[in-house]
């Protein structure tokens, strides 16, 4: 061991005691920190309010007038954050009534200040957190199982989603280390993967605000075929209203929600009487018509590729509960990019689903883990292995509900791409059972097979999964599933098996389980990081809260640890993880964390280009200090400073983050990510850097453009996108595309055949894009 090595870890020995003994010093101190009735839940009666029969619409335009006053409001709210349990600091009032075709909601958001109310989110489905914002919470079948969610902001913005499985997800996998260098997740609200929260559902509603000398208010819209629920008169429907006061870092609840839990948690919300909802049939139809031009340098620069192109995709509701979806000639350009990321590991990255079509009641056909083990990644159907696209004809989904049953059903036909892939056809389908607290069994079936005159050159594959989700009271929930793959040629251990556990209370989260994948189970339409592993994991997080401190909210001390086994019992990767995190009441954090981490190469890893590990036992250390400031305010800004050992190295890893914004009009954020490595085969560094500019002229019309450079690809990404959205999501996109190689020249090239003013740029495209719902 070398002279720097020693000094590093005497210096590093107390600084781990210190960590430990932090932990637990805020351990001991639970009866001090943590008040009485935050340790021991008050339980209330259920809250109810009553749904008014309307004699016509009322005008929305943002102000609740004197028509809604005779109505009792649902008032009272309970505070979540900072003072559970205290009245709200400021009152708000909901109002509710409906007609034959719609239902709506007057909200009126007191504020002794209005000059203060917070609006720094202009776009569609933009986040909540740091704005001041409403949220409503709607459980049509009153089951405790599945909502809608529908929100504003003081400045208007539409944010809606669909939550199913009571609002209880598996964790995924284990927390960021050195040398995992992602993007900054601020690229735009759309995101896919396993959840039972999906932010993509663009419902059709309306929602209209104003600030006013009583506060903010809004007025809801959402006609009743926007839903999904049982016919009949004098209904009872699950109901939640949530307000967000940012400038006092205040949640409060209309039925209270207990700290460990949020909006989605469906179980706890009171009850909306006295609906009457009529189910009648509706068709939505929206055709797109596209054009543009693309050029790709790399082939022929001389060569532009006109792309007119027109489809539809269209809604049916075959009853009060189930939809059938079609889409002919699908076309994703309005989609964001993907977020660069850097991969310092031997397993595949995971990017996330952003396509609207498939995203929509995605929750319906989930198994498994989160980026780790996903049987159904719908990126798999349309997206080759690059990212490039590959066309698809056309598709069918029907999805909903028959009583307690939950069906999903796919279809989807690609198109031939010669050398990338030949067309496949691609089949869903999925059903689960609904029980109470959180409960439910499922069954999964996917079978993907080539298509057209050539099908018989290349294989098909089938999947199948099984999965039982288990809710115990409201602290505990218990996941399982199973899963088998057939593909020809593979024949030995084809499955993949996972259970584990997770106790959520506000003061502790305790989780832990075991996930089993073979060495041959091949999902191809669905994810998996990586084969042939045994994986026990478990993760111990606690939560005190001091009492009446100005600054501190909470201190967040935790561990986690990972294991992968091969099959003989040698260990190939493990990953221990503490960390102790101070959360500041106006959102702020600091933290400092330390891993232990292990990899055994089985096989020579080439790091970097040119730079490769031998096979050998690989035990090292790290240290990770970060935090974060005011998320909410005009400037913001971001930190990790990650440094330590690095297989038989060292490594520095520097992220920084920084924004600014002007109410809900502007945002201009920057993300830099810099890894120095020092290896004893070879030195390197890799930077990834991204610039967003996001403008909204209005909650519904906004410019955004994203620009990236990943060192490790020696490319330049641009992307600019305007948006003018209409109603749910349709409307006039205008796109421009463009990746520039930094190295200046074209890798697809070496012998530098094309003319030198096209040998920097990659590919370039401009393409618009118009769609128009016809609603029936």
């Amino acid at each position: 061991m070398d002279q720097e090595s020693i000094i590093a870890r005497r210096i590093c020995a107390p600084l781990r005691r210190l960590l430990g003994a932090a932990m637990w010093a805020a351990i001991m101190l639970i009866p001090s920190l943590v008040p009485l009735s935050a340790q021991i839940p008050q339980v209330e009666a259920m809250r109810t309010v009553k749904a008014h029969r309307l004699s016509a619409p009322p005008l929305l335009d943002g102000r609740v007038d004197e028509s809604w006053m005779a109505y009792e409001p649902a008032a009272n709210f309970v505070q979540q954050l900072p003072q559970e349990g205290h009245p709200a600091s400021e009152p708000t009032e909901v109002r509710i009534g409906y007609t034959r075709e719609a239902l709506y909601f007057a909200v009126i958001c007191f504020d002794s200040d209005p000059a203060a109310i917070r609006s720094t989110q202009g776009r569609r489905d933009g986040a909540l957190e740091q704005t001041d914002a409403f949220q409503i919470l709607i459980d049509t079948y009153n089951d405790d199982q599945n909502g809608y969610i529908f929100a504003t902001t003081a400045a208007g913005i539409e944010y809606d989603a669909q939550i199913v499985r009571g609002g209880q997800t598996r964790q995924i996998g284990g927390p960021p280390r050195a040398g995992q260098s992602s993007g900054s997740g601020t690229a735009g609200a759309q995101s896919g993967g396993i959840s039972s929260f999906n932010l993509n559902w663009d419902g059709v509603w309306r929602v209209k605000t104003q600030i006013t000398e009583r506060g903010w208010e809004a007025e809801f819209e959402i006609p009743l075929k926007t839903l999904r629920f049982e016919s009949g008169g004098n209904q009872a429907w699950g109901v939640n209203f949530m307000r967000n006061l940012r400038r006092m870092n205040e949640q409060s609840f209309w039925s209270p929600v207990p700290r460990a839990f949020d909006i989605q948690r469906v179980s706890l919300a009171g009850e909306m009487r006295g609906v009457e909802a009529k189910f009648r049939r509706s068709l939505q139809i929206v055709p797109f018509i596209m054009g543009g031009v693309q050029q790709d340098y790399t082939h022929d620069p001389a060569v532009k590729k006109y792309t007119p192109e027109v489809g539809f995709d269209a809604k049916y509701t075959l009853t009060s509960s189930l939809t059938l979806d079609f889409t002919l000639n699908t076309d994703f350009a309005q989609v964001e990019v993907d977020e660069e990321q850097v991969n310092l590991t031997r397993f595949d990255l995971f990017f996330p689903e952003k396509r609207p079509f498939f995203l929509e009641n995605s929750g319906y056909f989930t198994v498994g883990t989160p980026q780790e083990v996903e049987m159904f990644f719908s990126r798999r159907i349309g997206i080759d292995s690059t990212g490039a696209q590959i066309p698809i004809v056309g598709g069918v989904r029907l999805s909903g509900k028959q009583g307690r049953y939950n069906i999903g059903f796919l279809n989807m036909q690609t198109e031939s791409v010669l050398g990338v892939a030949p067309s496949n056809n691609f089949t869903v389908a999925r059903l689960s059972r609904e029980f109470g607290q959180r409960s439910s069994v499922g069954i999964l079936a996917i079978n993907k097979s080539p298509t057209g005159s050539r099908a018989d050159l290349y294989p098909s594959n089938q999947t199948y999964g099984v999965d039982a989700n288990i809710g115990l009271g409201n602290r505990f929930t218990w996941f399982n599933y199973a899963g088998r793959t057939q593909t020809p040629g593979r024949t030995g251990n084809d499955y993949a098996a996972s259970s584990s556990g997770l106790y959520n209370t506000d003061l502790w989260r305790i989780e832990g389980g075991y996930t089993q994948v073979g060495n041959d189970f091949n999902p191809e339409v669905g994810f998996v990081r990586r084969v042939a592993y045994r994986r026990p994991n478990y993760g111990i997080f606690f939560a005190p809260r001091p009492k009446h401190n100005r600054y501190i909210r909470r201190f967040w001390p935790h561990h986690h640890w990972e294991g992968y086994y091969r099959f003989n019992g040698e260990q190939e990767s493990g990953f221990r993880h503490t960390d102790f995190r101070i959360d500041f009441n106006n959102g702020g954090s600091v933290g400092l964390a330390f891993n232990e981490n292990f990899e055994q190469l089985f096989q020579p890893f080439e790091i970097s280009p040119g730079i490769v590990l031998p096979v050998g036992r690989y035990p090292f250390t790290n240290w990770s200090f970060y935090g974060n400031t005011d998320q909410s305010a005009r400037m913001y800004g971001t930190y990790n400073y990650a440094w330590g050992d690095f297989y038989s190295g060292h490594i520095r890893t520097l992220t920084v983050g920084a924004g600014m914004r002007s109410g809900f009009r502007y945002l201009l954020s920057a993300n830099y990510v810099r890894n120095d490595i020092e290896l004893p085969v070879g030195n390197f560094a890799t930077d990834l850097a991204i610039l967003q500019f996001t403008y909204s002229f209005t909650p519904k019309s906004y410019l955004q453009s994203l620009i990236q450079y990943n060192s490790t690809s020696h490319q330049v990404g641009v992307n600019i996108r305007y948006a003018l959205i209409r109603i749910a999501n349709t409307g006039l996109f205008i796109v421009y595309n463009s990746r520039f190689n930094s190295l200046g020249y074209d890798p697809n090239d070496p012998g530098g055949l094309l003319p030198p003013p096209y040998r920097r740029t990659l590919d370039r495209a401009v393409l618009a894009k118009f769609t128009y719902m016809f609603d029936y």
